[in-house]
């Protein structure tokens, strides 16, 4: 049986790498046309949160608005019972808080309590923004530094190509979506990141052993090999991450939406892409045994 998935295993692999290329390739096309749609994080604007006593959906209460609230703002679930968020972009709105509140109070029928209001300046969502793709950056060098000390250079250029696979496929889902992208989606980006490249070193840290054997086999033989052997404990980890994020993305309300959503992403691709993307493009790049052999010095005389 094993045998029979090790004889097989190159050949999904490669039919893996295209499927993953045309993802990769949608995911591009749909950053470029229809972009990210930043959230109240880097463009700024009112951050309202009322306190509503209702076991209605964000969708019911929303449904019961009428004009000039309707179309002018949207309730989103906080997460706690009973507390509900609007965000509004920079002077979008024409009343205070506490006008609105009470307009709010007499088109739902219920008790309104503004709780709080956070004002997020333009200049701030800059550098908010700013800091964001610095964060991002410097963990991408950090691991291409990592990489470069650990594994051949094929290796880590494989592994380098899997962790961005698996960014980028995540950022154009986001986008096809239509989900904020604020400093939740960040984390949950930097969190993917991290979480692909432990899953790719993993299977290249067994290729490695293999290919430091005495005698081994092709390079196709022993990639197959460092799959099918470490194939339990991604499966494992993978599984036991993706129920935990799932219960977070049903469970876990609006505020947590994006990060849970991005990270539920980046972990289902990112196990995938270890075994579809990191390890072709190393043996397309020209890796093999000969990469970690090391030379047999003879004695002198010998």
């Amino acid at each position: 049986m094993i045998n029979r998935l090790i004889a097989n295993l190159t050949r999904l692999r490669y039919l893996g790498l295209f499927i993953s290329v045309l993802l990769t390739g949608y995911c591009v096309w749909l950053l470029a046309h229809h972009g990210l749609q930043m959230g109240l994080d880097f463009t700024g604007g009112s951050l309202l949160e009322f306190r509503i006593d209702t076991l209605r959906s964000a969708q019911d209460l929303n449904a019961l608005l009428t004009p000039p609230l309707k179309g002018a703002i949207e309730l989103h679930s906080a997460g706690a019972p009973g507390e509900w968020l609007i965000k509004l972009p920079e002077h979008a709105l024409a009343w205070s808080p506490q006008e609105l509140g009470v307009m709010l109070g007499e088109q739902l029928g219920l008790p309104v309590e503004l709780l709080r209001t956070t004002q997020v300046g333009p200049q701030v969502g800059a550098e908010l923004l700013e800091q964001g793709m610095l964060a991002l950056l410097a963990a991408s060098l950090a691991i291409s530094a990592y990489l470069a000390f650990r594994f051949e250079w094929r290796q880590a250029l494989g592994v380098l190509a899997s962790v961005a696979h698996d960014a980028l496929v995540a950022l154009g889902l986001i986008a096809m979506l239509g989900i904020e992208f604020d400093l939740n989606v960040i984390a949950g980006l930097m969190a993917v990141i991290g979480y692909s490249l432990n899953d790719s070193i993993v299977i290249s840290d067994r290729l490695r052993d293999i290919l430091c054997s005495r005698q081994p086999p092709s390079i196709h033989e022993c990639t197959d090999r460092a799959v099918v052997a470490t194939f339990s404990r991604t499966l494992i980890t993978s599984g036991t991450t993706l129920f935990t994020v799932g219960a977070l993305l049903l469970l876990g309300g609006e505020a947590l939406h994006g990060f849970a959503f991005t990270l539920f992403a980046g972990v289902l691709t990112g196990t995938l892409s270890s075994i579809t993307i990191a390890t072709p493009v190393q043996e397309l790049l020209g890796l093999s045994p000969a990469a970690y052999q090391k030379e047999m010095v003879l004695p002198e005389g010998a």
